[in-house]
This record gives structure tokens, C-alpha cells and sequence, in this order.
């Protein structure tokens, strides 16, 4: 009996520690431990992060400075874009390196009895850099008001623009507009991010209905989850998730802020476990940015505390 009893249980613990990922491959269930901490005290105002060729990453600052680091966190020569109110960034399929900025114009707005001044988004601008920060091209997106991510999805251009309330696709190349993104989305806190998911779709940060929603290219929802709770598998406080990432194994990486708490799920976005050991990252309402690499290395970016936490799987 006792030999029976422990063969049961090492087949759960066998069980609990692999999942199926595509293709019929499997591969080993691990939590992750944080790996120290990239940049720290050097980085400023981040606005976004992002995984660049051979596993690099891109720091954008919102006065323009493009940051990187090797996979190994070597800090490698920053890129001065010469830009200011950089708000995304993406690397596109051929390694180069697109930043954004938001247009913005002062008016005067009426609050109440007083009148007060307020920068309204009024377009943006898109510089296309080589890995080594030399400029390709700059030029001026109009069909967008505003930039909050990007990502490339295939030869797809996906673009957050809070202004609009949407995530617009175009044509990388042309620039064309294709479609958009919009339905059901309840956006508040300024905060607007979506990640590249499985099947050329796209996963959106819906944080106004706690929810994690993914997208195919003609706008058509293909699957959700989560809802507001304080379950370990629900979605805390006034609006989360905030941002999300996708790991090599199909399983799910979601950020939520005040307080900071970082899950993964499993590819269904169910089974939620805790990455242990993260500190609080931002204060109240504010955005913190994610990038997962092919090795499943996840990056959070902490703007007040001027740092990228690196948590990596436990062996």
C-alpha cells in the first residue's frame, strides 16, 4: 500500500509539473525567482520595454533615450533618438528598433470655474533606428492620435492609441491603416498595453473589465479571462491587469499594480501562481511595463525606482 501511495504521488507531482504546449511537446512546469535588477537608479521616466534581436532588451525612456541590454544584462551604448515624449516602442521582424512619439498641443481648458492648461495628443511620430541607433526614417503616423504600446504581429503594425480608444493595425511597410481594435474595452488610469499572442492575435490589457481578452486581426474576440476578485485567480483592486506577456510555452505572464502582483496562468488562464519576492514597483494608479524573451525570462520595468526586475525560472 505504501509503495502504491507513493507512486500516486509522484505521478501528480509529474503531472503538476509538465504541461502541453503546441505541437504535442512538453515541457516542465517551473515558478520563477527574481534574478537582481538591471539598471538600477540609472533608468528614467521608463515609458516601455521590449525584447530586441538575440534576446536584448530595450529600455525607452520618455525623453527619448533608448537603453539596452545584452541578454547577459550587459548595459551596451544607450541610442539618443533625439525625440521627446517617447511613449512605445517595437522591434520589427528585420531587428530594427521603432520609437514613438506622441504630438501633443497646449489648450486651455475650462474645470469647473477655472480655467486650467492641458497638452491634448494630436498625432505621432514614428523613428525607425538600426540596432546600432543609427536613423533609418522619421515620419508622421496620421492615423493615429496617440501611442501607449506597439508591437509587430507578423507583418502587421499594432498600435495602442488611448486617444482613440483603440489598437490600430496597419501595414508595417505601407503604413496603411487595416483595422481596428475596439470593442468592449474599458480603459481608465491612462494605462493602455497589449502583448503579441499565439496565432497572429493579440492580447489586450482590458483593464477596466479585469480582463485579459484576446483579439484576432479582423477584431474578432477569440478568448477572455479573469474578472474582479481576491482570489488568487482574479484580478485585484480598481482596474488590472495593467500588462501581460505571453511565455515561450504558452502559458500566461499578467502584471497588476497597487499592490504589485505578478502571476502566471496556464495557457487557458487558469491556475494562477504567484512569482514570490517582487517588490511594490509603482505607487497608486500607474503603469508597469513587461517584456518576456524566448527563454522565458520576464522583465518588469519600475519607473519610480528607476530599475528593470529580472525573474527568471527556478531550475
Amino acid at each position: 500500500m505504501k509503495n502504491i501511495g507513493l507512486i500516486l504521488c509522484t505521478t501528480l507531482l509529474l503531472s503538476e509539473a509538465t504541461a502541453k504546449v503546441a505541437g504535442g511537446k512538453t515541457t516542465v512546469r517551473t515558478d520563477y525567482r527574481i534574478d537582481g535588477k538591471l539598471g538600477e537608479g540609472q533608468l528614467d521616466r521608463i515609458s516601455q520595454i521590449t525584447i530586441g534581436a538575440n534576446d536584448s532588451l530595450h529600455v525607452l525612456g520618455s525623453d527619448g533615450k533608448v537603453t539596452t541590454f545584452t541578454a547577459d544584462g550587459v548595459l551596451s551604448k544607450p541610442i539618443e533618438t533625439g525625440m521627446e515624449n517617447t511613449t512605445a516602442i517595437a522591434v520589427s521582424p528585420d531587428g530594427n528598433i521603432h520609437v514613438f512619439s506622441t504630438l501633443t498641443e497646449t489648450k486651455k481648458v475650462k474645470s469647473g470655474a477655472r480655467m486650467r492648461t492641458v497638452n491634448i495628443p494630436i498625432g505621432v511620430e514614428c523613428g525607425i533606428f538600426d540596432p546600432s541607433g543609427k536613423l533609418l526614417e522619421k515620419k508622421t503616423l496620421n492615423n493615429l492620435k496617440s501611442a501607449k504600446a506597439a508591437r509587430f504581429i507578423g507583418d502587421t503594425l499594432a498600435v495602442a492609441d488611448l486617444t482613440a480608444r483603440a489598437v490600430v493595425l496597419m501595414d508595417a511597410e505601407s503604413g496603411k491603416e487595416t483595422g481596428r481594435i475596439k470593442k468592449g474595452l474599458r480603459l481608465c488610469c491612462g494605462i493602455f498595453d497589449f502583448c503579441e499572442a499565439p496565432d497572429n492575435t493579440v492580447a489586450i490589457s482590458n483593464l477596466g473589465a479585469f480582463k485579459l481578452q484576446r483579439f484576432d486581426l479582423d477584431g474578432k474576440l477569440v478568448s477572455e479571462f479573469g474578472k474582479r476578485g481576491r482570489d488568487l485567480d482574479d484580478f485585484q483592486g480598481c482596474c488590472n491587469p495593467v500588462s501581460a506577456g505571453y511565455l515561450p510555452d504558452g502559458r500566461i505572464v499578467t502584471v497588476e499594480k497597487d499592490p504589485t502582483r505578478i502571476k502566471v496562468y496556464d495557457a487557458a488562464g487558469k491556475n494562477a501562481k504567484k512569482v514570490e519576492g517582487v517588490e511594490e514597483l509603482v505607487k497608486g494608479c500607474s503603469f508597469v511595463p513587461v517584456a518576456v524573451d524566448s527563454k522565458g525570462t520576464i522583465y518588469l520595468a519600475s519607473s519610480i525606482k528607476g530599475c528593470i526586475v529580472k525573474c527568471v525560472p527556478k531550475d
